[in-house]
């Protein structure tokens, strides 16, 4: 019969030093062999963002040009005016480009700007007129500038590069790694380089 008086002595447990030491040893191991792919999965999820970042921008400018009726343009650089070609990472910026030039009068409101790009990456706008923006009619249409925008991450992999294809209906899409290597194809069908311009 059960005596809730007479306890039953409950003996300690645990692990010995030597344990410790054989679970902490599996566990180095174990980083030891995921690290490189975290750093590999880090630098992916970095250049997703980077590319969402910039399709945002793009899907922006033609819903604002759409619903303003007006034409906007999206530019890059961070300070009032388009920056250079080259100064994509540096941020970007849409406005409303009432006399469709495709550059900024100081009269011309911004409707959104757009945080730099992360560091080291870099952001190549090139198409059809060879202009340093983006400029979505009130259509919808694009202004005739057909053309693709290449994200670039710092080390230059083209296994980290991104790119934006928009046509010249306004239509962006992100670019698919349809061979299976691990670089996504341009819309010619080429893997996209960042070492030198494969489209």
């Amino acid at each position: 019969m059960w005596n809730p008086s007479i306890r039953r002595r409950r003996t300690a447990r645990g692990l010995t030093l030597g344990e410790l030491l054989a679970a902490l040893a599996v566990v180095a191991v174990l980083a030891a062999v995921a690290a490189p792919g975290m750093a590999g999965l880090v630098a992916n999820r970095q250049s997703d963002a980077a590319s969402e970042q910039m399709l945002r921008a793009v899907r922006y400018t033609r819903s604002l040009a759409v619903t303003r009726r007006v034409t906007a343009t999206l530019c890059p650089g961070a300070g009032e005016r388009c920056g250079p070609r080259d100064s994509w990472h540096e941020g970007a910026f849409v406005f409303l480009d009432r006399d469709a030039d495709g550059r900024r009068a100081l009269d011309e409101p911004v409707a959104r700007r757009m945080p730099p790009l992360p560091r080291g990456y870099r952001a190549t706008w090139r198409s059809f007129r060879n202009r340093v923006s983006l400029s979505m009619r009130p259509t919808g249409l694009t202004d005739w500038q057909a053309g693709n925008l290449l994200i670039c991450p710092p080390d230059g992999d083209p296994k980290g590069a991104r790119q934006l294809i928009i046509n010249a209906q306004g239509r962006v899409r992100q670019a698919r790694d349809s061979d299976g290597d691990g670089i996504v194809e341009n819309a010619d069908g080429n893997p996209v380089s960042c070492q030198g311009r494969s489209d």
